[in-house]
Order: structure tokens, then C-alpha cells, then sequence
């Protein structure tokens, strides 16, 4: 029912919000992108590893407009991931998806502190502003009041853009990263967007190589890799390496008591803030991590990665940089992750993950070491 509600309520939005564009679109008529922006607004909401890709178009907006100055609208709680890119000056938290959980919908306080940033957005009056992904990105990006608007056409009420490019998210289509980038260019994505600063004591004195294993998946139960897979690679791990840590919330806790008691490993997990999470990824040689926000947060840190697919399809989830290695077993059920939902399996027996062996994915490790 809650589901159902929402659902009904977005598209009542959408229709609204679409009618009130296209009569603006009608009264405003035709503009242009300004020649030289002196200021640009990104705005992406979601996860962390969303977040994370978006910050491609960060760097190729840098690119594009070196005097511009950049600022990047995403979730309270990802702040010090857009505040550590170079190409970002300015972070302006908001968590624009929150306004559509249940039961926030149908809180008037959360609207109006939604209305009261998107009027702070335009009395900012950007140059360009920038939807990377999604209808509330869309909405805020349409309600800017930016001389010159972005965003793929489909994935945002009608009229929303005065640039809407084509295209779409789609299993077997361009990375995350890249359709991020495109936005603002044709140039390669950006796949190393963020600076670590200074490494964390947690892992400061290890004997390296180290290798950072990440067990969580907070996007949907599907994406686990099983606890017994993680314990042998561990074992298997432990000779070959100076030393072995596990990271993750309190929802990696089950899998890292197992590690601990299989092999000599530096329990991290529930441990960490984010700024210190990006201090101990910054110090590894190889991090192991589901397809997860951590995974590819340690890719755009340049770390080597491993990262281990069974509903999500590489080619647009994977850590996508050339240097790194995605793993699954392909089935004929998969890719199966829709994204409007978290990953979960229909058939109740996770094959992709439980067919991912962990002698191959110790293989990769070894490799990326080499």
C-alpha cells in the first residue's frame, strides 16, 4: 500500500510538473548556453557510489570551463567524498530523494525545507546547472533558475532541460561515470575524482600489501558475495599478503566475526566515519568489495579494485577503469537489477553470487599484487 501510494504520488508530480514546464517553456521561449559560465551546478542524489560517479561531470565541467566556479548539490552524508574532488569548489548538502520516502512524502516539513533550498538554488542564478541522474535531480535542476539547464531527456518530467540529451540508464549501456561526464562533454569520464588527504591510523602501521576486503551491500541482499566464499579467500589470502582488514557497517558485523576467526584480519567494520574510511581505502594495495558505494569510492581514490557482479551489470555498475577487475558469472536470469528497487534475486537462490568462486576472485587479487 505505501508503495503503491508513493508510486501515485510521483506520477501525479511528474504530470504536474511536466504541464508547468511546458507552459514555461511556451512564455520564455528559446535560450542559450552562456559562453563562458562562471558558475555551475551539479546535482546528484542517491548513494554513496552514486555520488561518487557523478563526480565526472565535476571534473569535466573543470575541463570545459577552467574559471567556472563548480558546485555540487548531493546527500548530507556524502559531503567529504564531493568536498575531497579538485574539480569541486563548493558542496551544497541537500538529500532531494529523502523527499520521496515513505513516510517524509507526506511531511509538509520536509517540502518546505525542499522549497526553501530550491530558492536559495535560484537566487544563486547559475550559469548552468546539471542533472545527473533522476526525476527530484530533474525538478531541482528545472526550478533552478539557471540561464541554461541539463539532463537526459527521459529520466525527468517533460520540459525540464533547455539541453535534453537522449538516452537513458540501462543494463548493457554506457558506465555510470561516463553518462555523467556527457553531460558536459564527449570527453573520456574521469575514473580517479577523488584526493585522499592523509592516510588513517587504523591502518597506518600495517605491513603492506595490504588488501581492504568490503562483505557489505546496502542496496539490496542480492549483491552479497556468501560468508563462506569471503572466509576462504581470507585463508587463501593470508600467506600471500602483509596484511588483511575488513570494512563495512554494522550490516558487514556477521560476515567479519567469521573472517576473524578463519584468519589473522584488522577488524574495521562499524569502526570507520567516512573521513577515516577514505584514509584506510587510500592505504590499500587491492580492496575486494561487492558492487558497493566503498568499491568505488577506493576506485576514484585510484586504488586497484576487485569487485565481485551478480544482479548489476558491469558494464554501467562495475568499478569501470581500466586498471581494476569486475567479476560474475554469467547467467541467463542476469543482469537482473531493474533500478527502481533494491537488488533482490526472484528466485530466492542467488546462483551469480553462489557460482562466483573464490579462487578466482583470490586470482584477481594476486594479479592486480603483481
Amino acid at each position: 500500500m505505501k508503495r503503491r501510494t508513493r508510486t501515485w504520488l510521483g506520477h501525479g508530480l511528474w504530470l504536474l510538473l511536466s504541464l508547468g514546464f511546458g507552459l514555461r517553456r511556451l512564455m520564455g521561449g528559446r535560450r542559450s548556453l552562456p559562453a563562458a559560465p562562471e558558475s555551475v551546478l551539479i546535482v546528484r542524489f542517491d548513494l554513496m557510489g552514486d555520488v561518487v560517479n557523478a563526480l565526472s561531470a565535476a571534473v569535466a565541467a573543470r575541463a570545459r570551463w577552467p574559471r567556472a566556479r563548480i558546485v555540487f548539490m548531493g546527500p548530507p552524508a556524502w559531503q567529504p567524498i564531493a568536498r575531497r574532488c579538485p574539480a569541486v569548489d563548493e558542496v551544497i548538502p541537500f538529500d532531494g530523494g529523502a523527499v520521496t520516502h515513505w513516510p517524509a512524502v507526506l511531511n509538509p516539513g520536509v517540502w518546505a525545507k525542499a522549497i526553501g533550498v530550491v530558492r536559495a538554488v535560484r537566487a544563486r542564478r547559475f550559469d548552468v546547472a546539471v542533472s545527473v541522474y533522476g526525476p527530484i535531480a530533474g525538478a531541482v535542476v528545472a526550478l533552478s533558475g539557471a540561464r541554461w539547464r541539463v539532463g537526459y531527456r527521459a529520466e525527468a518530467p517533460a520540459w525540464s532541460f533547455d539541453q535534453a540529451l537522449p538516452g537513458r540508464r540501462r543494463n548493457g549501456g554506457p558506465h555510470e561515470t561516463r553518462l555523467a561526464a556527457r553531460l558536459i562533454n564527449d570527453a573520456d569520464p574521469a575514473w580517479h575524482t577523488v584526493e585522499a588527504g592523509s592516510t588513517s591510523e587504523l591502518v597506518a602501521d600495517l605491513p603492506q600489501p595490504l588488501v581492504v576486503l568490503h562483505p557489505g551491500a546496502a542496496h539490496g541482499e542480492a549483491k552479497r558475495w556468501p560468508d563462506e566464499h569471503w572466509t576462504t579467500l581470507a585463508r587463501e589470502l593470508e600467506p600471500k599478503v602483509g596484511a588483511l582488514a575488513v570494512i563495512g557497517l554494522a550490516d558487514a558485523r556477521p560476515t567479519a566475526d567469521l573472517l576473524a576467526n578463519s584468519a589473522a584480519i584488522h577488524d574495521l567494520t562499524d569502526r570507520t566515519s567516512l573521513d577515516e574510511l577514505i584514509g584506510v581505502l587510500a592505504r590499500a594495495d587491492v580492496v575486494v568489495s561487492t558492487d558497493s558505494g566503498p568499491g568505488h569510492l577506493a576506485r576514484a581514490l585510484g586504488r586497484r579494485v576487485v569487485m565481485l557482479h551478480g544482479p548489476t551489470d558491469i558494464a554501467i555498475h562495475g568499478p569501470g577503469d581500466p586498471a581494476a577487475r569486475a567479476l560474475r558469472i554469467n547467467l541467463p536470469c542476469g543482469p537482473c537489477y531493474n533500478f527502481d528497487r533494491p537488488a533482490e534475486c526472484r528466485f530466492g537462490d542467488v546462483l551469480c553470487m553462489r557460482w562466483l568462486s573464490p579462487e578466482r576472485v583470490r586470482d584477481a587479487v594476486l594479479e592486480l599484487l603483481r
